[in-house]
């Protein structure tokens, strides 16, 4: 059952009439059962066979978010080829380099992208997907048999630190991934609506939602766009929801909002039921704070303030779970207490991708969970830390992250060497630097690569820095710098809306002091020194990358001269 084509098959089988996919037409919300969905992957399988795609073909796709994407995946693995997932948002230099790079046998295009696609294909084949018939004519085109570790997809990576390469991922990685990843969740079948807001080119919602959904049996409820979930969010009913920090944040801020231009007296209920829960609540699953005050939230606040924000999310809702960058403590202690959980996991592309991930019975924030079962060792797989030194390795080491088991990728696409360089002795060495704790929660300081070295030898991870300033959101991007010089300093752009109220002469000082009191509880010298304002980043200049990572050499070769003059004033001669 790694052949994800056969996957489908099995599924439609055994639950024909259990809805799958669910999606706004017009004003109707249409539910398409695993029954009618294999139908048209077999009618979608049926025109690419007839466009010559067979066993080891790639096929590359470009959408925004829709039910296009999940049947274009099994469409291509039913004929045995390979799914290319590609960002709608990608720059034209970008888009052209990845089709070069995989190229395709065919490129499939929604109307909105199809004059993107075209100009950047090579002279590929380029259809819109209006052009492939959801009905079948003629014979099904039979499931093309394909060995467990032939490659289901290729993943881009972001490219933080250069060109992006393909993420070769097989049948088996997802499978195994998708295996564990429910074994570890409590996910009912035919019971759970997982509300979609991440791209398909993210292989974290490519698992949970196109693999484990139809493994389990579960609804997708795919909005059309950002308008349509927050509009209709009540409607689609959802149980479970994925979403990345930036989503988590404009969460909030929403909350927030409604609450700030609420009446008196329910601020002054809100600010209590908070004050309370704040009282009861652990990093962990259980309580303290006496009876009294359990009792309290439970009869009391929850009911009447908490139950009514939950309810705007359809009143189902029973946690979200983050991925794909750090989310702040503060996102995860304030959702605790409404009772919408965000529960954080950790993964990466090359390991299909889920690693770790927290859950209501067994979490501890700040923290990514406890480690999935593909890597224990009577599953096959194991994990390790790698110390500064280079030599040392245990389990209980602080330091690089290294995993090998069924769901760390192939290889590189047309990248061998990068593959060796990454994988050792059948060590993935993930770029991670973290540890595990004595209860077995994953915890990632930050990236081993963005390490930052100063002058009097002291070393910190910028994330640790840049996570706490997040917190405030005057800060939109925030860059910590600091290699080779005697302190660290803050790159950062302000939201527009909150740096209205301030005048333009006193932005700067403004944005030091708070940074000052963001970074009060680290130690002195994670402490940035001065603040330099830089223009907001952007995907379209090339200074984040799709999943909204900051490239960080792009923003020096942008923004280098600017930032060597700030050092410069602050008497450094480091490179920062």
């Amino acid at each position: 059952m790694h052949h994800l084509g056969k996957l489908l098959s099995h599924t439609a089988a055994k639950w024909p009439d259990h809805p799958f996919v669910i999606a706004l037409d017009g004003e109707t919300v249409v539910t398409v059962s695993f029954r009618e969905f294999y139908g048209q992957v077999l009618a979608w399988g049926a025109c690419l066979r007839a466009h010559g795609i067979g066993k080891g073909d790639r096929v590359g796709f470009v959408t925004p978010k829709s039910p296009h994407q999940m049947r274009m995946f099994y469409a291509c693995w039913h004929l045995g080829a390979i799914a290319v997932p590609v960002c709608e948002g990608l720059g034209d230099q970008e888009m052209s380099f990845v089709f070069r790079d995989a190229e395709p046998k065919l490129i499939l295009a929604d109307e909105t992208c199809a004059a993107l696609a075209k100009r950047n294909s090579g002279g590929v084949p380029v259809l819109t997907f209006a052009e492939l018939p959801l009905s079948l004519v003629g014979d099904a085109p039979e499931i093309t048999e394909v060995a467990h570790d032939a490659v289901a997809a290729l993943i881009y990576t972001s490219g933080s630190t250069g060109c992006p390469k393909g993420v070769m991922l097989t049948h088996r990685n997802f499978y195994r991934n998708a295996e564990t990843t429910l074994a570890a969740v409590p996910l009912r079948p035919g019971n759970e609506t997982i509300l979609s807001l991440l791209p398909y080119w993210h292989s974290y919602a490519l698992v949970v939602e196109v693999i484990a959904a139809v493994m389990a049996g579960l609804s997708v409820a795919i909005p059309k766009d950002k308008r349509d979930f927050r509009q209709n969010i009540n409607r689609y009913q959802p149980s479970v929801v994925l979403l990345v920090p930036r989503i988590a944040d404009l969460l909030r801020s929403g909350i927030l909002k409604k609450i700030a231009d609420a009446e008196p007296a329910v601020k002054a209920l809100f600010k209590q039921a908070l004050h309370n829960a704040s009282r009861i609540f652990t990093h962990g699953p259980r309580f303290n704070g006496g009876l009294l005050r359990i009792l309290t939230h439970r009869t009391f606040y929850d009911p009447l303030i908490f139950s009514r924000l939950r309810s705007a999310f359809g009143g189902r809702l029973r946690f979200f779970i983050s991925g794909g960058a750090p989310l702040d403590l503060e996102h995860q202690v304030f959702f605790k207490y409404v009772g919408l959980p965000i529960y954080q996991g950790y993964g990466l592309s090359e390991t299909s991708p889920i690693i770790s991930i927290n859950l209501d019975h067994a979490h501890q924030l700040g923290s990514c969970g406890r480690l999935l079962s593909w890597l224990q060792p009577e599953h096959g797989g194991d994990f390790t830390f790698l110390a500064d030194d280079g030599v040392t390795t245990g389990k209980q080491v602080r330091g690089e992250l290294l995993v090998r088991g069924d769901c760390v990728m192939k290889g590189y696409w047309r990248h061998a060497d990068d593959s060796a360089k990454t994988i050792t002795n059948g060590w993935l060495h993930t770029g991670d630097v973290g540890y595990l704790d004595a209860g077995g929660y994953l915890y990632i300081n930050g990236r081993r690569s963005n390490m930052l070295v100063l002058a009097g030898g002291e070393k910190l991870h910028p994330e640790h820095v840049e996570e706490a300033i997040r917190a405030d959101h005057l800060f939109r991007d925030v860059m910590v710098i600091g290699d080779h010089c005697q302190n660290v300093y803050a790159c950062v752009s302000l939201e527009d809306g909150e740096a209205a109220a301030i005048p333009d002469d006193q932005r700067a000082a403004v944005a030091k002091q708070r940074i000052r009191d963001l970074t009060a509880h680290l130690a002195p010298f994670q402490r940035p020194k001065d603040v330099l304002i830089i223009p907001p980043l952007s995907l379209e200049d090339g200074t984040v990358t799709a999943t909204m990572k900051i490239r960080r050499f792009c923003v020096w070769e942008r923004y280098g001269d600017a930032i060597r003059a700030f050092l410069a004033r602050n008497g450094e001669a480091g490179l920062g």
